[in-house]
């Protein structure tokens, strides 16, 4: 076996032997910071190495299997038993083996294996035993579980993301906008909100990663970035097989297989699947909220020589279920500015009405008789127990997921590693909505859309003495395609009823360099920059169609009256740049304190308007928006490694944010730069051994978010007059608006615990408790009639009730039933106090629809390890 393993400290010593040898290390014993261990280089078997790395040491090693070796005092073995895995990873094992310190946690956020303790950066990492014991499988169920973290589904889809980090985020989730926190799946970029909700299977861990990530991640980050990290095969024969069973007759199964090597090759295979009917009951209809997915991946790493490592995997997930449930929660809205004082759906019906164009008195009509029908339909403030769709529409929501990643690792030497990830991801998404939740006809949406990614990055890697840096060069293209099929019957004819199609494609190329500088045993600094440049594109068409998906009536986009065939589609493009560098300083005081200040920018980037029924609209691209943000942090290990606590400060800067505006003469918004915005705020997290078997995690995050500038129209001629200004100046309206998904606080507390010792096995319990304070949709208005109003949504109609959530679970673990593996089985529940509190909504200005906090869900769990 072949060894490259440089003098170190002997805990990274023992690191790199379980990654270089496939070997699981069990160290039993507090090595204390001690000498350096000796270099190993050169062919060797596995105990002389390790006769090398102990000698001179009251330490001893015993193999308890083919690839597991313990390292213990040559006395005895202390009580806390501390893990490291084939990956390098040093953790705890469970609280099952009584251990007394906290786990000691290795990410990968600055592209290298570091201690979290180490990182100059705000980050949270959930282990993959966390991830488990909380029923997570992806990022849907990570809101709130990190500071000023919020992910939310979209209002009408469940697959659909909507991700904040400190505030920041897009609220727009069509495809030809980019969202504000990244998302990454072993180092690859997740493109686009739609679909971005897919299940991911066997997660050794996920990193969030808070403030910007501009320089190592690029564009995109500007809030941060949400990294799940997968296993890596072990080449070892092991596996698990579970299966979940709950109340609306969910049933989860799962399958993990890690294959014996089979020469160089190590495999291993994952899948899953989960069905559950609706629970929400539809009067008119099939019930709504139920699941229908499957998901399955493949792993493969290949040892072609001992510098030489080559990782491939492919994930799939397939989703057709029917539609998360939306229901009506008022008739009442926001309003229009141009019809101030009219914000029902009754009396924006009698307007039309009135109107004496039969096309416009018509669909007045029609509204004043929807109004009457959904007025039945109203709930309270709390979720209803059924929905009412449109008979006999279908309505779905479906999804299909295929990526291919793969990564090439050469070791140049001991100090230097160039690396390669090369990946292709394509994903399709339709569904069909009944926007207003009731029997009326009012509002119907259907989308296909289909979205291709592919990325390179050539990575180098190394260190000396002093120095640590990475280098890289990374290529990004996707080319996507949506057509959206509308009826709208609020919006004037003919374009209540239409086609909308957009094909969006992007070209991004960027080179970045970061490097660490040991400036003593103390004091660490860091500097990285990053250079990005990226092309884009839009095609865009729209046409009126005689009724919903019906066939061609006339031309929207462009504009041809009397035109009888569809136009040419409007064609835009654009090319945006921009530098996002980053400043570091760690002063490490002990192995247990270490302070850290960091400087960092960010941008998310621009684009076009592709639904706005207007050429000059669509062809006016707005730019990046660009996020700079200082935070100063410390991390302390304290009480004989029993308890951690972080903290950091920041205040963040937004600049070119982009809003949206209603072109002046028309009832049609695009987005532009218009805005800039501060946010500042607090975070901490801590992790505490309460005794023997217990330990309590927990984190805080304290967020103040401002408008400081918002370029808009006033709202209309009464507002203008009280400005001094005509309705086509543009004013500053930020004293009047508030900042969308930035909640005050958010909590999260987990206390999990040995119960008892029992003759069929350990008993644990677990309880989780997240908390998000109110919060708003949109960066609304605060009043419509002020001098500094503007066009756009009220606020009072689009906040989102603070929410509270319990989880709990019951475990008993290592049930003796014999065989080579291991047997645990639990109860869960989730909601557990039953909360129906609304959780997003959409405010059409004359109505709104609202998405609940799902019913409690129970179950029980049962698997087997091996």
């Amino acid at each position: 076996m072949e060894f490259a393993i440089p003098a170190q400290l002997l805990g990274n010593a023992l690191l790199e032997f379980s990654k270089q040898s496939g070997i699981q290390v069990i160290i039993a014993v507090d090595l204390g910071k001690g000498d350096e261990s000796p270099a190993i280089k050169g062919s060797m078997t596995r105990e002389s190495a390790l006769d090398v790395l102990l000698k001179g040491r009251n330490l001893e090693y015993l193999f308890t299997g083919s690839s597991t070796v313990t390292i213990r005092t040559k006395v005895a073995i202390p009580h806390d038993v501390i893990r490291a895995d084939r990956q390098g990873k040093l953790l705890n094992t469970s609280l099952d083996s009584g251990s007394t310190v906290l786990e000691e946690v290795v990410v990968t956020a600055q592209k290298r294996q570091e201690r979290l303790q180490d990182v100059p950066i705000s980050i949270t990492a959930i282990s993959g035993a966390q991830l488990e014991n909380r029923g997570i499988e992806g990022g849907a169920s990570l809101s709130g579980l990190a500071p000023n973290l919020k992910i939310s589904k979209s209002p009408s889809n469940s697959l659909i993301s909507q991700v904040s980090i400190r505030g920041s985020v897009t609220t727009q989730v069509a495809i030809y906008m980019d969202p504000a926190v990244g998302m990454y799946v072993d180092g690859v970029y997740i493109t686009k909100a739609a679909g971005s909700l897919f299940e991911l299977l066997d997660l050794e861990r996920v990193e969030v990663l808070r403030g910007p990530q501009g320089t190592l991640f690029g564009r995109n980050t500007m809030a941060g970035a949400v990294s799940f990290v997968t296993r890596r095969p072990s080449g070892e024969w092991s596996g698990s097989v579970s299966v979940d069973v709950g109340n609306f007759n969910r049933h989860v199964e799962r399958v993990f297989l890690d294959l014996p090597k089979m020469g160089i090759a190590s495999i291993s295979l994952g899948f899953r699947n989960e069905q559950a009917d609706g629970w929400m009951k539809n009067l008119t209809g099939p019930a709504q909220g139920g699941t229908d997915r499957q998901a399955w991946r493949l792993a493969a790493n290949f040892d072609v020589s001992r510098d030489l490592k080559v990782d491939y995997t492919f994930d799939h997930t397939k989703v057709d279920e029917g539609l998360y449930p939306t229901t009506l929660f008022s008739l009442s809205g926001s309003g229009s500015p141009g019809l101030p004082g009219i914000n029902t759906l009754s009396a924006y019906g009698q307007y039309f009405s009135n109107i004496p164009v039969p096309s416009f008195a018509a669909m007045g009509n029609r509204i004043i008789g929807y109004a009457a029908t959904m007025a039945g339909y109203v709930p309270g403030s709390e979720r209803p127990s059924s929905v009412s769709t449109d008979p006999g529409a279908d309505l779905y929501q479906r999804l299909k997921v295929d990526g291919h990643a793969l990564t090439v690792t050469y070791d140049l030497n001991a100090n230097n590693t160039l690396k390669y990830i090369g990946s292709a991801r394509k994903m399709t998404f339709a569904d069909s909505s009944d926007l207003d939740g009731t029997p009326a006809n009012l509002a119907l949406s259907h989308r296909d859309t289909e979205v291709r990614s592919y990325s390179q990055e050539f990575q180098w890697i190394g260190k000396t003495d002093r120095f640590n840096y990475v280098a890289g060069l990374y290529q990004f293209r996707e080319d996507g395609t949506t057509i959206s099929g509308q009826h709208i019957d609020i919006t004037p004819p003919p374009a209540g009823e239409k086609f909308v199609g957009y094909r969006p494609t992007a070209n991004a190329k960027a080179l970045y360099g970061q490097i660490d500088y040991k400036a003593n045993d103390a004091l660490t600094l860091t500097a990285g920059l990053r250079r990005t440049s990226e092309d884009k594109t839009i095609d865009v068409n729209q046409w009126a169609t005689a009724g919903y998906l019906g066939p061609f009536l006339s031309s929207i986009l462009p504009v041809a009256p009397g035109v009888t065939g569809v136009q040419p589609w409007v064609h835009a493009d654009a090319t945006f740049s921009g530098t996002t560098p980053s400043l570091a300083a760690a002063y490490k005081v002990n192995e247990g304190l270490n302070f850290y200040a960091r400087f960092a920018k960010g941008f998310k980037s621009g684009g076009f308007s592709g639904e706005v029924p207007s050429a000059v609209g669509v062809m006016t691209p707005f730019g990046p928006e660009k996020s700079a943000t200082f935070e100063v942090g410390v991390k302390t290990t304290f009480a004989d490694g029993r308890a951690q606590l972080n903290a950091s400060l920041f205040q963040n800067k937004i600049t070119d944010m982009q809003f949206t505006r209603t072109l002046a003469g028309t009832t049609a918004s695009v987005i532009v730069n218009a805005g800039k915005a501060t946010q500042e705020g607090l975070e901490l997290e801590g992790a505490f051994i309460l005794a023997d078997g217990w330990k309590l995690q927990g984190s805080y995050g304290y967020l103040h978010a401002k408008i400081d500038e918002y370029m808009d129209f006033p709202r209309n001629a009464a507002t203008a007059a009280l400005a001094g200004v005509s309705t086509t100046t543009l004013i500053n309206t930020a004293g009047n608006r508030v900042m969308p998904y930035a909640p005050r606080h958010t909590l999260n507390l987990n206390l999990d615990g040995r119960l008892a010792q029992t003759p069929w096995g350990t008993l644990r319990g677990l309880v989780d408790y997240t908390y998000n304070a109110a919060y708003y949709i949109f960066a609304s208005n605060k009043s419509a009639t002020v001098a500094n109003a503007g066009n756009g949504l009220l606020a009072e109609f689009d906040k989102v009730p603070a929410l509270g959530l319990i989880n709990a679970r019951l475990m008993l673990t290592k049930i003796p039933l014999g065989g080579p593996g291991q047997t645990d089985a639990s109860f869960w529940v989730r909601n557990l106090a039953d909360s129906k509190k609304m959780v997003n909504l959409i405010d059409f200005a004359f109505f709104r629809n609202a998405a609940w906090t799902p019913p409690r869900t129970f179950g029980v769990s049962l698997s087997y390890k091996w």
